[in-house]
């Protein structure tokens, strides 16, 4: 029999409170006038689509600019993010109040943007630029994290140009390790149709 999860932490608290009130803000946020405001400014309208028959649909082709790569692509594969993030990278979430996550979620639109989030699945295997700035930020935030545990409290925003370029470094590396390993597969592959020849 599965075990159940606890619903109280030692204190008395329910376990998933900080996550539902943080779920909650950021739903709210979707009805909040930043956020259509952002997504109408970089809404473009396209001709119709043409029907089977080869003539013009009757309503246009709505589409929505990225902010970063400047490609149109449908709402469905876009969203609204916040350029400068709702948690610094530099602090831990859970060291945030309820009324600094609910300022940084609504923050006004000129910290907004329109990016493509289209999943590398349906993107030629590719990463949309949503992807590629959460993960610039994910990895900030992990060195940060570093820094800290190795006994560094002396954490700040001055340190982010560096980590910035310590991340494309990162990138390079990842890259080239991708790619070795993609080279090494092909070489096995030929390897193994060269024995079945024999």
């Amino acid at each position: 029999m599965k075990k159940e999860a606890p619903l109280y932490d030692e204190n008395g608290h329910w376990v998933q409170e900080r996550s539902r009130i943080k779920g909650a803000i950021r739903r709210s946020f979707r009805l909040s006038p930043q956020m259509k405001e952002v997504l109408k400014a970089a809404r473009v309208e396209l001709p119709p689509a043409l029907k089977k028959d080869g003539t013009p649909g009757k309503k246009p082709q709505v589409r929505y600019r990225c902010a970063i790569c400047e490609e149109l692509f449908s709402q469905k594969n876009v969203n609204v993010d916040h350029i400068v993030p709702v948690v610094p990278l530099y602090i831990k979430e859970s060291e945030m109040t309820y009324d600094e996550l609910v300022r940084g979620v609504f923050c006004s639109k000129d910290n907004l943007q329109v990016v493509c989030s289209t999943p590398i699945k349906r993107n030629n295997g590719e990463h949309s630029c949503h992807k590629k700035k959460s993960d610039e930020e994910n990895f900030i935030r992990r060195e940060y994290s570093k820094i800290i545990e190795a006994g560094n409290p002396f954490v700040s925003e001055k340190m982010m140009p560096q980590l910035k370029e310590e991340y494309k470094t990162y990138l390079k590396t990842r890259e080239a390790e991708i790619e070795a390993k993609a080279k090494r597969k092909i070489e096995r592959e030929l390897k193994r149709k060269a024995k079945l020849k024999k």
